[in-house]
Formats: C-alpha cells, structure tokens, sequence
C-alpha cells in the first residue's frame, strides 16, 4: 500500500509561496493624517469695553505648536494653547482699525501642529468699541443708571440723575460713580416718561437743575438733591438763565421763576402777537431777554417776530419782525449766545435754507436788507433742530437723516458757509432718524453727538436711540460710529465735557475724542 507524506509537507511551501508573492508588491502608500479642527467662539459679538473675549479650541493635534488669531486674514495676535478651551483677550491696542471705529472684525484663529498639519476656523464676525470704563450692573436684571440722564461732577465723582418709574411711581434717582449700588431717590411730584428733561446746570457751579415733563409741570432740585421750586401746569418750554432761574411757558403766559419757588414776574400781554416757538435767552446784560413767536398765522404763511423783554419785571420793551415765509408749520429758530442774531430755518420741497437775521433794526430779514447777515446754499432734506455749539462759532443744521454744520464766527469771511468735509453730510445708518442732538463742552466744544433711532411710529412715538454718531470737528467728519441693534443707548457731558454712556444695563465712559482719532 502506498504510503502518503503528512499533510503538513504539503501545506509549507504553499504558505511560503504565498509570503513570497507578497513580497513582490508595492506597499500601500502611508496614510495622511487630518488636518487639525479649529474653531473659535466670540464671548460677546457687540462689545464695549477694553477688550474682546474670545474662546478658542484646536482638536487633531498630538501637540500644538503655534495658535495665531487672525482678523479679516491678518495675524494680529499669537496665542499660547492651553487647552481646550483656551480664553483670549484681543485687546483695544492689538485692533487696527482701518474700517473705522467702531471696528468691523472678522475673525479666525490659525492652529498649526508639531509635526507641520495646520487649518484655519471659520471666521467669526464682531463689533469692538474700545472705552476707557465700564460699570457693570448688580445683576441681569438691573441697570446702572436710568434710561435717560444727566451727570453732576467729572471723573471718580461723577453722579448720574435721571427719572424713573416704581410700579405707578415716578421716582428721581441720584447714582454716585463711586457707590453705583446704592443709589438716592425721591418720589417726584410730576410724572416721569419719555419727554421728562432735566436741564443743564448754567454755568456748572450754581448747581441748580430744573426736571420738567411736557405738559405736566416743574420743579427744580438743588445741589444736595432736594426738591426746592415746583410749578404744576400745562408747561410746554422751560430754559434756565445763568442763576438758575427758569423761564417757564405754558402758552398763555411767560414767567421768571427762581429755584427757591419765587415767581419774579409773569408777562401775558405779549404773547397776544402770537405762540413761543423757542427757549427765551436772557442776553450777556444780563438786562433783556429775547423770546423768539410765531406771529398771526394767515393761509399758507407765518410771521417769525422777537420779543424784547426787560429781565427785571418782563416788561415788552420792542418787537422785531423778522421774516414772513410761506409755509404754516413753525420753523426752527435759535439764537447766537449773545442774544443779539436770530437763526430761522426756511423749508422748500426737498431742501433748506438757513438765514442770520440781526435782531435790533426795523427792516425784515430781506435779500439786501442790513437785518441779514448770510443765507445759506440749499441743504437737502427736513431741517428739524438749529444747535449752535462750539462757544457759538458754529450751529448745526439736523434733518431727520442729515447734519449739516455750518460756520457762522461773528466778522468770519465764511459766516454761513459750510465746513463738513467734503461738503457731505453725516448721516444716520440705514433708515434711522435723529432722536436727540448733544454738542460737545468745555475743552471738547467742537465736538458733537448725535443720538439716533428708528422712525417713529403710532405704537412707538418715542423709540429709544440705538445708535451714536460722533464727530470732533465739522471739518475732519466721521470719528466714530457706534449702535446696539436690538439694544438701546444715551449720553450726557459731565463737568469737564467728558461723555458717559448708557449701553444697554451698563455705564460706560468712551476715550476723550483725541484718542479716538489717533487711531484712523
């Protein structure tokens, strides 16, 4: 009988042969690693403040080498990983703020791993507006200071009034900057909404400030936050003379009231030739003051006069007819600080005009007349507000979406002329609107500030600004630029003409404007 070899004999040299054919192939090429997964995370997209917050992680890699943030594709800051996630602060002096201020950033981070593998995030999109301060508010709840107000002192000293409401009780509050938490409060003996104003202390040192709400009544608070003076009635205009005292109108009468309460005369039988359409002001004299009316109405035409008044018991010393124009809608007046010019807005279908009429001749504010000192060129748009500022060297023209600023220095050459730059308005954003107007003080004079807001509308008559625009003077245009969609803000001077804002919940105080510029 045949014999057969073991199984096993046969079985090797196939294995062998098989490795052997192996062998003889090419090895599959290597392979290649992922590149590392970036991602990044802004803390705030809108911020204000010193810095913006961002947080960054990198996965992929067994070690990182390098983390760089990058805005709009430029390196502006090298990181040191420290894990996931590591925190950034992208500070105010690490921004370049080519695109203007507040600074427009797109952002992404760049994670490059040791053995060379690198990748960028998807850019993440901010808003910076760098300010020196931000006061926080107690709790998501609360804010700092009120909707609206105003700023007693400077600096650490610094105090913010403003109104507010209780349940159904309008209460004013005093909150210190050094003690934000505990503010001091009265309930108010008038109502307090959106149209309550509290007036600028003329000059700062008397520290007398008058609240009043349209067509509610008055009363003046004194440096210590008590009420002193009050004058309940239908009160449509309230201006403060130099000492304190207020001019209150209630459109039958004109009054002189001190902030103790003593009404120092009442004059009813000049407002017989017509409606005060602006604040009275009582001359450099300190012997006249000067009210500017709307004469006899007649078909499609106003007649603009000025009152002059003795400051000592309101007696009508002389009247000047100024201008009779042919529309039927009060126009906007102003006058210089001397008393002594009267700036009138004329309105066309698309444009207007501005003229200085001299006030102390008979004549009317004709072409040719010696009462009119310039007109201005056509200024497209609604003119709404006339503002002198800058120590009276300049007025601005607002539309609702235009600002116009004109020149307009006593014996200057171009006295009525326009100083923009580039002979261009500022302009809101989009479809927004001037809602209030506020120019610079002190050693920033030439600034201005303007507030701005939706249009209003039937269910919101009063909408709250939710953009700044600012300028340190006429001539340089824009210096920043700055909004809180979906959000609200406000701003007042302190003591020294410095800005503090209310951003949302928070209290804020920008850089002085030099700083600003020196940054475009």
């Amino acid at each position: 009988m045949a014999t057969f070899p073991p199984t096993r004999a046969f079985v090797r040299p196939a294995l062998l042969l098989s490795f052997f054919s192996l062998a003889c192939n090419d090895p599959p090429p290597p392979t290649t690693p992922d590149p590392p997964q970036v991602s990044i995370q802004v803390l705030e997209p809108n911020t204000v403040g010193k810095s913006v917050k961002l947080s960054l992680s990198v996965s992929g890699c067994d070690q990182v080498q390098s983390l760089e943030l990058l805005d709009n594709n430029v390196v502006v800051k090298r990181v040191t990983y420290g894990g996931n996630p590591t925190q950034v602060e992208l500070g105010f002096n690490e921004i370049r703020f080519t695109r203007g201020i507040s600074a427009s950033l797109s952002l992404t981070a760049r994670a490059t791993c040791a053995d060379g593998r690198t990748n960028v995030s998807q850019a993440q999109s901010a808003t910076f507006f760098p300010v020196e301060e931000v006061v926080e508010p107690v709790d998501a709840k609360s804010q700092v200071v009120t909707d609206y107000f105003v700023v007693d002192g400077s600096g650490a000293n610094a105090a913010f009034i403003g109104c507010g409401m209780q349940g159904n009780l309008p209460f004013l509050y005093r909150v210190k900057k050094s003690d934000p938490t505990h503010p001091e409060f009265f309930e108010m003996p008038i109502p307090c909404d959106a149209t309550t104003t509290i007036t600028d202390r003329i000059p700062a040192g008397t520290g007398w400030r008058w609240v009043w709400t349209r067509g509610m009544g008055a009363f003046a608070i004194n440096t210590n936050f008590e009420k002193t003076a009050l004058f309940e009635g239908l009160v449509d205009i309230v201006s403060v003379d130099p000492d304190g005292n207020a001019f209150i109108s209630d459109g039958g009468s004109l009054r002189l009231t001190t902030p103790a309460g003593v009404t120092k005369w009442e004059a009813r039988s000049f407002l017989h030739e017509g409606q005060l359409i602006g604040d009275p002001l009582l001359r450099s004299d300190k012997t006249t003051v000067v009210v500017p009316l709307l004469g006899t109405v007649e078909t499609g035409t106003i007649h603009v006069k000025v009152g002059v008044l003795n400051y000592s018991d309101g007696e009508l010393k002389e009247w000047y007819d100024i201008e009779t124009i042919p529309i039927d809608q009060p126009p906007p007046v102003a006058f210089n600080p001397a008393g002594t010019v009267l700036y009138l807005a004329t309105q066309g279908e698309t444009a207007a005009n501005v003229r200085a009429c001299k006030i102390g001749t008979a004549s009317q504010c004709k072409p040719g007349s010696e009462t009119r000192l310039w007109i201005t060129e056509d200024l497209p748009g609604y003119v709404t507000a006339l503002v002198p500022y800058d120590n009276g060297s300049r007025l601005a023209a607002l539309t609702t979406n235009r600002f116009w600023f004109l020149d307009v220095k006593d014996g200057s050459s171009t006295a009525g002329k326009l100083v923009n730059k580039d002979r261009q308005p500022l302009t809101p954003n989009g479809a927004l609107v001037t809602r209030f107007a506020q120019p610079g003080a002190g050693a920033y004079s030439s600034t201005f500030y303007m507030f701005n807001s939706a249009a209003p509308t039937t269910s919101n008559p009063l909408p709250y600004p939710v953009e700044l625009l600012a300028t340190d003077a006429a001539e340089k245009g824009e210096l920043y630029r700055y909004q809180v969609p979906g959000g609200s803000l406000y701003g007042a001077l302190d003591d020294a003409g410095e800005l503090w804002l209310r951003v949302g919940p928070r209290l804020v105080k920008p850089f002085a404007p030099a700083w600003y510029r020196e940054r475009l």
